[in-house]
């Protein structure tokens, strides 16, 4: 790792210095009559600067005079260049002349009439450009726009603009515009009525609280840029330092909706046998990213907790491309638009470079993690009524780790190999003004490799090999229709069919000692073979009616039914949702209703012998949620929630809470039967995103959640009763963004256990465990502190190098994810002490660059 920072350190290292003005500089330049070139030349000179110009392009024959000693360098360009054509544009060191600019620059804000307080996320477009998204402050930018008036129109859900906005626009300038609204009815359809419900980037749903932009994605300090680890910052989320899969309100990563562009996607991280480190989409392929935890409507349906919706980037007119380096990983997007507009595509791809730092590190052979993921979007408009797009998703990983330790007698011998491919077509149909319908079809298929070797003399068992395969192909057709009957009356129905198939291919060998009745330590072989071929297809429909009775409540109430040939089962799941405007800044949502989550074809733990299909199960949750603005544009929101979890099915866990190359067949693998679970919490947060300077958001929780075993309440691995966040960011320029977050939550539960020896006939010490109580500890309270320094350099023709520094966990906090036992045998006396077990990453420095063009 420190090969890698070396490395990442040089390549930005550079940039870091590139910026400093010049422009100010004394000019020391008094010329009289004297070609123009001399005089830039002289100037060139007497002030030190650097300045790039072709002298093709100057006057041929023009004499100039510049009495400008006391001028800076800036202003005595401006003096020798009057009236040539030609203008200047300062790029950190480098002060290029060329010809003046042939467009313009539009910078505006947008503003409600009655206070001239910002509104955010509201879509500002000029006639021959794609909008932009307003940020929280307001503003908005168009670059390049072409000389003469412009009409500039805003769409904002619940405003209409007060004026007919026209601005007239000049080669070279900057115009500034100021943009007022009014008030207006929201359409039905508009209102966002789920409880829970935060959007990051700017593509969210109209009426959907945007949490975090993607410039402020970019300055949060995080490992990477990724959108999973983003939303760790959300109220009731929860995940190791290691690991990007989310627990959401007590649930598990397994019981959240991952889908892009409307499409499951089954196992959406990178990494996996270091616990899932990564998201298998980059963000800067995203145009939005929605989580729904607090009650989801009757459209989602099979899972129990809740959606993270993924939506892929709208590409801009014309072509623009990035690319990236950080400590993980390079990247590399390009993004445009062709037939005026009509057509548009979008690639994104990544190559993970861990192996590749390992090979410099000259630990290659031992160790060698590296993924990479491709994502591609082809759209066209052949009508206003027609749109038709394909999509294509590819993700792989290779893992190697071989590690052979003498001194211990250990070794590991491992290598796996994990495959993604998806694809899919989505057409969009307008009948009318009223009716909107949606068709995608999909195939697709994953594939999953495990062989290797572990060998520990003072473990059990001593030695495993294993060799497991498992290829999961699927299928499907969906369809969703919106009739909009009235402004007070809208249906939404759909239905959708999978075919699923998989191929498990499973074989261990164990060697695990134990003392026989002569009380010798013999060696027992354990075999276990899994062959399975399950294929099946599920179906589902879906109906909600969304009405307005009064025009401050909005409400949902629909039905989801879903057929499992797999598991032979029929699940209805009726769902009530409402929003209720209490006031202008004080909005009050609930969702009552049930929730079913499957066990998935491809989900069978075959290495626990594990060949049969549990029911589903289902849970019964009620959310609200109050949003109220203060003054000064400060938002404070309370969350409640109650879940309450049957017929959930068994699961196989490892009680010493680490990771493991084949935790299937460690000797802390235990199965867990838990008949009902249960998760209550309440999540009370407060922002202010729209100050100068200084934005920063603090949140507390209270929460609970857990499993019923043998009648008695276990806390689930992620219980954390108590957790804070606190982000703020200071930006003292547009270049310069500083931002810290700080996070605690309650140790999470751990199962206590020990040792016993047993002193045999021939004199060996023979040490087993003894197991505690399931989860009857806790580890010590988590809490670290992370700080990024941000930092843009803005060039000609919209080019952009962002340049990022991460300190995570800067005052080094040793956290905790799990409890060791280390046992000393001397003079017959058995002593047991409690050490740490896997520790939290330590203070880990990190650089990024991007650059977009």
């Amino acid at each position: 790792m420190r090969y890698g920072l070396l490395v990442c350190a040089l390549l930005v290292g550079p940039a870091l210095a590139v910026g400093q003005s010049v422009l100010e500089r004394a000019a020391g330049l008094d010329v009289r009559n004297e070609p123009i070139e001399s005089a830039l030349r002289l100037l060139q000179r007497n002030a030190g600067v650097s300045l790039a110009f072709s002298p093709d392009m100057l006057p041929r024959g023009l004499l100039v005079s510049c009495p400008c000693v006391e001028l800076t360098v800036a202003d005595a360009l401006t003096h020798i260049l009057e009236g040539t054509g030609l203008g200047l544009v300062s790029s950190g060191s480098v002060i290029t002349v060329g010809p003046l600019p042939r467009t313009g620059v539009i910078v505006g804000r947008v503003v409600e009439a009655e206070d001239n307080a910002p509104v955010a996320n509201a879509l500002v477009s000029l006639e021959e450009k794609r909008g932009v998204f307003t940020g929280r402050d307001g503003l908005f930018t168009f670059g390049s726009v072409r000389p003469g008036v412009h009409r500039i129109r805003v769409t904002a859900l619940g405003w209409r603009i007060d004026s007919l906005a026209e601005q007239i626009v000049a080669a070279g300038d900057t115009a500034k515009v100021i943009l007022t609204l009014v008030r207006d009815a929201v359409p039905l359809a508009g209102i966002v009525v789920e409880p829970g419900t935060f959007g990051l980037l700017e593509g969210v749903s109209p009426g959907t609280a945007r949490t975090l932009t993607r410039r402020e994605i970019r300055t949060v300090p995080q490992l990477g840029v990724d959108a999973f680890r983003t939303m760790k910052y959300l109220p009731g989320a929860a995940s190791s330092d290691i690991s990007t899969k989310l627990s959401v309100r007590g649930g598990m990563d397994r019981e959240i909706l991952v889908q892009l562009d409307g499409l499951e996607l089954y196992e959406p991280y990178h990494v996996l046998d270091w616990d899932g480190a990564l998201g298998i989409v980059d963000i800067n392929a995203l145009g939005a990213a929605q989580l729904l935890s607090g009650g989801f409507g009757v459209r989602h349906g099979d899972k129990l907790t809740g959606v993270f919706d993924l939506k892929s980037r709208q590409p801009e007119a014309g072509t623009r491309s990035s690319l990236g380096l950080s400590i993980s990983n390079v990247s590399a997007a390009n993004r445009g638009t062709f037939d005026r507009g009509s057509g548009a595509w979008l690639v994104s791809a990544r190559r993970g470079f861990l192996d590749l730092v390992m090979d410099l590190a000259n630990e290659g052979r031992r160790l060698s993690p590296r993924y990479h993921d491709l994502f591609a979007k082809l759209r066209y408009e052949f009508s206003s009524s027609h749109r038709v797009s394909a999509r294509f998703l590819y993700a792989g990983d290779r893992f190697l780790l071989r590690d052979p330790d003498v001194v211990d007698l250990d070794a590991v011998d491992f290598e796996s190999a994990w495959d993604s491919m998806y694809g899919w077509l989505t057409w969009e149909f307008y009948p009318g003004p009223r009716i909107s319908a949606t068709t995608m079809i999909w195939l697709g298929q994953l594939g999953r490799q495990r062989t290797g070797e572990v060998e520990d003399v003072s473990d059990s068992p001593s030695r495993v090999t294993v060799s497991n395969r498992r290829d999961f192909s699927f299928a499907g057709v969906k369809s969703d229709v919106s009739v909009d009957i009235s402004d007070r009356l809208l249906l939404e129905f759909g239905a959708e069919g999978k075919l699923l198939d998989v191929d498990y291919d499973y074989s261990r060998r164990a060697w695990t000692p134990f003392v026989s009745d002569r009380n010798t330590r013999e060696v027992r072989v354990d075999t276990l073979a899994m062959g399975l071929r399950p294929g099946g297809h599920e179906i589902a429909t879906y109906a909600t009616i969304r009405f307005r009775p009064v025009s401050k409540l909005t409400a949902k109430v629909g039905d989801r039914h879903d057929a499992f040939s797999h598991t032979n089962e029929n699940t209805f799941a009726p769902r009530v949702l409402a929003a209720f405007e209490v006031t202008r800044r004080t909005n009050f949502k609930v969702s009552a209703g049930r929730y079913f989550q499957s066990h998935g074809l491809h989900e069978l733990d075959v290495g626990d012998g594990e060949s049969t299909f549990s029911r589903s199960a289902h849970g019964d949750q009620v959310a609200m949620g109050l949003d109220h603005t203060l003054p000064h544009r400060i938002g404070l929101r309370l969350e409640v929630y109650l879940r309450d979890i049957r017929h959930r099915r068994p699961t196989f866990i490892n009680f010493e809470q680490e990771l493991k190359i084949f935790p299937e067949a460690a000797a802390d693998r235990i199965r867990f039967d838990a008949d009902r679970g249960r998760a209550r919490g309440l999540e009370l947060s407060i922002e202010r995103e729209t100050g100068d300077r200084w934005t920063w958001s603090a949140s507390y929780v209270w929460a609970l959640a857990q499993d019923r075993v043998q009648g008695e309440w276990v806390p689930r691995l992620f219980d954390q009763r108590h957790s804070m966040l606190l982000r703020t960011a200071y930006m003292p320029n547009e270049d310069w963004i500083f931002s810290l977050g700080w996070r605690f939550h309650s140790g999470w539960p751990a199962t206590s256990w020990s040792w016993d020896v047993q002193t045999l006939d021939d004199g060996w010490n023979f040490w087993t465990r003894r197991v505690g109580e399931l989860r009857g500890v806790r580890l010590p309270p988590y809490h670290r502190l992370d700080v990024r320094i941000n930092r843009e350099f803005t060039f000609s023709r919209g080019r952009i190098l962002h340049v990022y520094v991460d300190l995570f966990n800067v005052y080094n906090r040793t956290n905790l994810g799990s409890w060791d036992y280390a046992g000393t045998f001397e003079g017959g006396n058995l002593t047991v002490e409690r050490v740490n077990g896997q520790e939290m990453l330590p203070f880990l420095p990190t650089v990024g660059i991007l650059y977009e063009f």
